[in-house]
């Protein structure tokens, strides 16, 4: 069987980035007997806000527009986004946070993608500032990894460096948005997708670059799996996954993995499930 290998160009910040994750959870799972290599790619969205500039594409000149911004995309893609911590105080970087998703995947790589979630789910449900300190620490806490030593490391010049190196895979990717998949094949030849494109726009991108008709799917595993390595899902990221509506997904989830292991609750007119045990 021929392969790939994917890059993902991305940032914690990217709102339309969390819009994708049930799209590219599937994805992953379904074709991961096509990807060698599966790299994250940190595109530093966001260095300083008062130098930002704004999204005249997005209509974004301000913190308010972020904010009324991430909130019409939680509301389309039903990934709650609250965006209320933009009027709070504006995000003033991206860069602490991929900072620090850089040491992280140094010194446990195992827990990268784990740690980039839950930045996300801090940030975008619970309204959480991650260019805090704190923050960050707090969530690296809860994930039970040594906080002070890797924010340390990723305020000092090697998480800098991390950091640089992957902006310039996005550049030399021509990563220039996010979210952004480049699906390079064993002959260096490259497709690239761009933004929160749905499932069947990854497919032909893979199609296209194995120079295939039709692709051998694997199946996804079960949710009580998938929620032992992401004990945080929403209702919709769980209709994805399984081909579900929307009202299917709560007997399903207390058919497969128990009522009483899942916490149900809502937040912004969304259902979502946490696990209690994982």
């Amino acid at each position: 069987m021929s392969k790939i290998e994917m890059y993902y160009a991305t940032d914690p910040l990217c709102s339309f980035c969390w819009a994708f994750e049930p799209t590219l959870r599937k994805f992953r799972y379904q074709y991961a007997s096509y990807i060698s290599n599966d790299t994250t790619v940190m595109g530093g969205m966001i260095e300083k806000w008062e130098k930002f500039g704004g999204d005249s594409s997005n209509g974004i000149q301000s913190a308010a527009d972020v904010a009324k911004h991430w909130r019409e995309i939680g509301d389309f893609s039903r990934m709650v986004i609250d965006g209320r911590v933009w009027l709070d105080e504006p995000i003033d970087s991206s860069f602490p946070s991929s900072q620090a998703f850089q040491i992280v995947r140094r010194d446990y790589p195992e827990q990268a993608q784990a740690f980039l979630r839950k930045l996300r789910e801090t940030v975008m449900v619970w309204n959480q500032d991650i260019s805090k300190r704190e923050v960050l620490a707090g969530i690296l806490e809860e994930m039970g990894l040594d906080h002070e030593k890797i924010l340390n490391d990723a305020d000092s010049f090697e998480g800098r460096s991390l950091l640089n190196s992957d902006l310039g895979l996005a550049r030399a990717l021509t990563a220039t948005g996010f979210p952004t998949l480049v699906l390079v094949n064993e002959q260096n030849q490259g497709v690239k997708v761009v933004g929160a494109q749905p499932y069947e726009a990854l497919e032909s991108a893979l199609k296209q670059i194995l120079g295939v008709e039709e692709l051998i799917q694997t199946p996804v595993p079960s949710l009580d799996l998938v929620m032992k390595t992401t004990p945080f899902l929403m209702n919709r990221e769980i209709e994805v996954l399984y081909n579900l509506e929307e009202s299917e997904v709560p007997g399903f989830v207390d058919m497969i993995v128990g009522k009483e292991n899942v916490q149900k609750g809502e937040v912004l007119g969304q259902d979502y499930y946490r696990r209690l045990t994982v």
